[in-house]
């Protein structure tokens, strides 16, 4: 057996080393953004600055219903589920972002009243105002070629993220290899406080590890499958550090900056 040093040892165990790859799929915001916390109030509905993994991950198989016929597309959604159900994504944020925050005039069911019958009542929101663009960074280093390709085409068919008319018009994807540079949020447990650069925690929704083992989860995401998403078990929260610095506030406004400018 040849005599191999410890140094020799890791420097080759180093070159074996996996290179993680990401397709960084780059959004320009149209409208104002909105996406209420999970434990916002029906009244009180604050908003996170940025999407969250989860709800990409249901933008991306909801394109799988424009991207492909209505025969095929039920099992190509099911088939993308499967592909990035365990995917990490990560977020650049745009440069700039205003929240603003107002009170609407809402209807709201009484309590005890007829079935259908609503009265005016008003409602804390919360709304971000973005300058520049947003990258979602989608680790495909497990991915083949081919389906790299079909998760691009599929993230350029997606016109929307949180709240139903956040719009977000898709610009460009590219390919990069290794770490992502500064300016991407990262979750806590992974990041590196002293030279990341983030300044802002939020809790984002993620699919949960038993969703993950679950042989039919798609049931689980899917509207019409009957099956529910108990928060806690097939959607988790998780810690996320971002790259946001608060920089100034008002009566009805709170400006954030990206650190890394």
């Amino acid at each position: 057996m040849p005599n191999t040093s410890l140094p020799e040892m890791a420097i080759s165990s180093k070159n074996t080393e996996i290179k993680k790859k990401w397709l960084i799929v780059s959004y320009s915001p149209t409208s104002l953004f909105s996406l209420r916390m999970t434990y916002a109030t029906s009244k009180g509905g604050k908003t996170l600055l940025i999407p969250t993994p989860y709800a990409v991950k249901l933008a991306i198989i909801d394109a799988c219903f424009r991207r492909y016929h209505k025969d095929e597309a039920l099992n190509k959604a099911q088939a993308v589920f499967n592909l990035i159900k365990g995917m990490e994504i990560r977020f650049r944020p745009p440069a700039y972002c205003a929240v603003q925050n107002t009170f609407i005039k809402v209807k709201q069911e009484e309590r005890g009243a007829p079935q259908g019958i609503y009265s005016p009542t008003i409602a804390y929101r919360e709304f971000c105002f973005f300058k520049g663009d947003l990258d979602v960074a989608f680790n495909v280093t497990m991915l083949s070629e081919s389906q790299i390709e079909e998760l691009s085409e599929l993230a350029m068919r997606v016109n929307y993220f949180g709240k139903r008319g956040s719009f977000m018009q898709f610009l460009k994807s590219e390919i990069i290899e290794n770490e992502l540079e500064k300016g991407f949020t990262c979750p806590e447990e992974k990041a590196d406080l002293v030279n990341g650069g983030f300044a802002t925690t939020l809790y984002l929704d993620e699919f949960g590890s038993a969703l993950l083992k679950e042989k039919d989860g798609f049931a689980r995401i899917n509207s019409y499958g009957g099956k529910p998403s108990a928060l806690g078990k097939y959607r988790v929260l998780v810690r996320t550090l971002l790259p946001y610095r608060y920089i100034s506030s008002g009566k009805h406004y709170t400006l954030f900056k990206r650190t890394d400018i």
